[in-house]
């Protein structure tokens, strides 16, 4: 539930060069810590060394489980499609973003800062 986390993980399993590609709803649990619009997000994901290459988010509502669960109204149970491709960049290539020598929590806290969101601590 740590957004934070979740996209320094990726950015660790990835080499140089590495894609992470997402077709999927920008949808929160509601105990994570950050809950970020697409655009925040975005942004997030840059900060952490990756370029887009493409991001869009789908007109057409999706079902979760089923077409019939497409309502109109105001309880709709279904989601418009955040479709994006991002690419590992080299350190060369991370001009005021988080660099790969960092380790884990320092680049944690380097996008926190980025947020607001208050800085860890090693108390």
């Amino acid at each position: 539930t740590n957004i934070y986390e979740y996209i320094m993980t990726i950015r660790n399993l990835l080499r140089t060069g590495g894609v992470w590609i997402n077709l999927g709803p920008v949808q929160w649990h509601g105990n994570a810590m950050l809950q970020p619009s697409a655009n925040e997000l975005k942004d997030l994901i840059v900060l952490a060394g990756f370029r887009v290459l493409h991001w869009k988010i789908d007109e057409k509502l999706l079902a979760y489980r089923h077409q019939d669960d497409i309502q109109t109204g105001t309880r709709a149970n279904a989601y418009r499609p955040l479709k994006f491709a991002v690419v590992l960049q080299s350190d060369e290539a991370q001009h005021g973003t988080v660099s790969g020598n960092d380790d884990l929590l320092s680049s944690l806290d380097k996008i926190r800062q980025s947020t607001g969101r208050k800085l860890m601590t090693n108390e």
